[in-house]
């Protein structure tokens, strides 16, 4: 990465601790006539700068929205959010129990997050566990190991042209030249797009727990919003959230008890965090696998 882009990414992700902010260097100031000069101001002449390169990820770590319910009582959403423009997003398998301490310092990663559910099966492959959904990511392919709730989930897609796609089922053959990124094993809560199909189950009939949520929110822009709620939040206040902010799908990895959302350098995970996301019980929080955000390679080789 050259200097330019790495000061431009840092720019980027300055803006957790505002909100999500374009954020730009200052453009040249118009210089003013002396007092009681009679003499026309000179025109300013803007010098051609180079383009930037485009913004992968905006975050905001202390986000809040004002949402009213449906019986009309109102309550405060406090969460974290990163959106990403899915034309410039790479998602890496990162694979290893209890590696968050390396994520914190990760220097390549704009953000880790969680993945899939899984079940552990000892003795399979390296982590001893199934997953419950395909993936298709930037650093190679893994199958589920549980078929039945492979099928029976739905997935969240990025295409070879970068557009964002929410849908159902299993990663099939033909699919795997129109899409680069696929994330299947997820819940439907809301998905405007598509109409979910006879053969998708979710992972629970009703959802009603009040916990810490990891959300994929596709928005009307087209871009992925990636979230980390407060806890005790409720799975019917998930629904008028999304439903007040416009989202066109909203689908969970439902990890409850194993959320992370982790901006290396920034948003780091710790006891603390593992025990605010746990509800107290660290023996329910170690995770064999996160996925990592970065920019593609595109990104990188972008003309400056």
């Amino acid at each position: 990465m050259t200097a330019q882009r790495l000061w431009f990414a840092v720019l980027a992700l300055a803006a957790v601790s505002v909100g999500c902010t374009a954020i730009a260097p200052p453009g040249p100031q118009a210089s003013m006539p002396a007092i009681g000069s009679s003499s026309r101001p000179e025109p300013v002449i803007e010098p051609d700068l180079p383009p930037s390169p485009p913004v992968v990820m905006r975050a905001d770590l202390a986000a809040h929205q004002r949402v009213m319910r449906a019986d009309g009582s109102e309550f405060t959403m406090r969460y974290s959010s990163a959106v990403f423009d899915p034309r410039w997003l790479d998602l890496q398998f990162s694979a290893g129990w209890e590696h968050e301490e390396q994520a914190n310092a990760d220097t390549e990663a704009l953000l880790f997050f969680t993945g899939p559910t899984y079940e552990r099966q000892p003795g399979r492959h390296e982590l001893g566990i199934a997953l419950h959904g395909d993936l298709l990511l930037g650093n190679g392919e893994w199958r589920a190991g549980n078929n039945a709730a492979a099928a029976q989930r739905a997935y969240l897609a990025i295409t070879s042209a970068g557009d964002l796609e929410f849908g159902y089922g299993r990663l099939l053959p033909e699919q795997r030249h129109h899409y680069r990124i696929f994330i299947g094993g997820l819940h439907a809560l809301i998905n405007t797009t598509q109409a979910a199909p006879e053969t998708y189950k979710g992972v629970y009939s009703r959802l009603s727990l009040a916990d810490v949520r990891i959300i994929y929110a596709g928005r009307a822009d087209g871009q992925l919003e990636l979230i980390e709620t407060a806890d005790g939040l409720h799975v019917d206040d998930l629904r008028a959230f999304a439903a007040q902010q416009g989202y066109v799908a909203v689908y969970l990895p439902d990890h409850a008890s194993k959320s992370r959302f982790i901006v290396p350098g920034i948003k780091l995970w710790s006891e603390q965090q593992a025990l605010w996301v746990s509800g107290g019980d660290l023996s329910i929080t170690p995770l064999p696998f996160m996925l990592k955000a970065q920019p593609t390679s595109a990104w990188f080789s972008a003309p400056p």
